[in-house]
């Protein structure tokens, strides 16, 4: 076994335990380490909590889900290095002093936000797409109740961000900063080709009219760009919630479900339901989905959300909008199929809900490719790689 002591960190937000199946699986010597502080943490007393965590467990490698600027301190304190594998974009701690830390090794799905980071001087950033948990999939187990409670022609899973800053905000916003907005939103709209249409398109005026008219509508407890910030906050969200709201009313016609947390959400024709945990039933509704739809915000420029692997590992067939980095690792209408506008998206939904053997020898393909290739064994594997074993010796 590995003498290395690694630790998983949990956090209030975060508490995937994938990377614990992996390790555990392949010899591994690694423990939980539950910090019960928020992912945005940087405050001493939050610092001194997870010190005395790690130290306890005599943690050598601390591992998280996103970047936390605490732990990160903490392990600078003790000397210990700290693995953080982001999913999302933006992601807030990682426009923090703290990623300079000497400790870090900062894992992320998307090429552009490595870019990002190394433009920023920050070390040891690497990119690492995400993965499926080969262990969890294997053991899927659907019974007749579960086939009558989530058997549907189309499926979403996410937020429908009907709570976004824009609908905060929209009533205290100039008329040409209104303007300035809506021209992005019309622009950017149900379009995904790889190309960014929502930062650096606002003037300097309108970037500090909603800057300052935040007030106490959303926390700004951190050191992010006016651009980056409203890019994530305002235009992502908000468009959103105009094309996942717009595409399920297209698809309508068909028996499709919408599972979200959002609360109070009435889109007709569609059936809503709760949120799913995501060990149990996740995985049976993506399987007994005819088709998945993954819908990504627009402020992920390149990277391939972990829904999509999510989908693809338990043998679900996965219909996504483009993003560039698919290509790298997937052939399109082989192991996936892809929509780059709304129009696109709805023909491909009929199409594959008519031709049922294409649509599952695409499902087969997807799940092979990923389970072989894009399996969590192998992202560990490549961030162990990326260590210094010299050090943790």
């Amino acid at each position: 076994m590995d003498t290395i002591k690694y630790g998983l960190i949990y956090v209030n937000e975060i508490k995937y335990d994938d990377i614990a199946w992996s390790m555990l699986g392949n010899g591994k010597n690694i423990e939980i380490i539950n910090t019960e502080i928020s992912i945005y943490s940087k405050n001493r007393s939050d610092i001194e909590k997870v010190i005395v965590k790690l130290a306890e467990k005599s943690i050598e490698v601390a591992i998280s889900m996103n970047f936390c600027p605490a732990v990160s301190d903490a392990c600078m304190e003790l000397g210990i290095k700290y693995v953080a594998w982001v999913y999302d974009m933006p992601q807030q701690g990682l426009y923090e002093d703290q990623i300079y830390n000497e400790c870090n090794y900062i894992f992320s799905f998307d090429q552009i936000q490595v870019l990002q980071l190394l433009q920023k001087g920050v070390k040891n950033v690497y990119h690492l797409p995400l993965a499926t948990n080969i262990y969890r999939n294997a053991g899927l187990v659907v019974n007749e109740r579960d086939e009558a409670e989530y058997s549907c022609d189309i499926s979403f899973v996410g937020s429908m961000y009907s709570e976004n800053y824009y609908n905060a905000v929209k009533t205290f916003v100039s008329e040409p900063t209104n303007r300035e907005i809506n021209n992005i939103i019309s622009t950017a709209y149900g379009k995904w080709d790889g190309i960014n249409r929502i930062n650096g398109q606002l003037s300097e005026k309108a970037l500090d009219e909603l800057w300052n008219i935040n007030g106490n509508k959303m926390s700004i407890d951190h050191k992010m760009g006016k651009d980056d910030f409203l890019g994530a906050a305002l235009f992502s969200r908000y468009l959103a919630n105009l094309e996942r709201t717009n595409i399920l009313i297209k698809l309508n016609k068909y028996n499709i479900r919408l599972y979200t947390t959002d609360k109070n959400i009435v889109i007709p024709g569609v059936r809503i339901g709760s949120e799913l945990s995501y060990d149990e039933q996740l995985p049976k509704v993506y399987f007994l989905s005819k088709i998945n739809l993954n819908i990504t915000l627009h402020s992920i420029i390149s990277g391939i959300p972990l829904r999509v692997f999510d989908i693809m590992g338990v043998g679900g067939f996965m219909l996504t909008n483009y993003q560039p980095e698919i290509e790298d690792y997937f052939l399109i209408g082989k192991d996936i199929e892809v929509y780059r506008d709304i129009d696109e998206l709805v023909d491909k939904v009929d199409f594959y809900l008519k031709n049922e053997n294409a649509r599952l020898r695409i499902a087969l393909n997807g799940y092979k490719v990923v389970s072989e290739k894009h399996s969590y064994d192998n992202r560990i594997n490549e961030i162990l790689e990326k260590l210094d074993r010299r050090l943790l010796a």
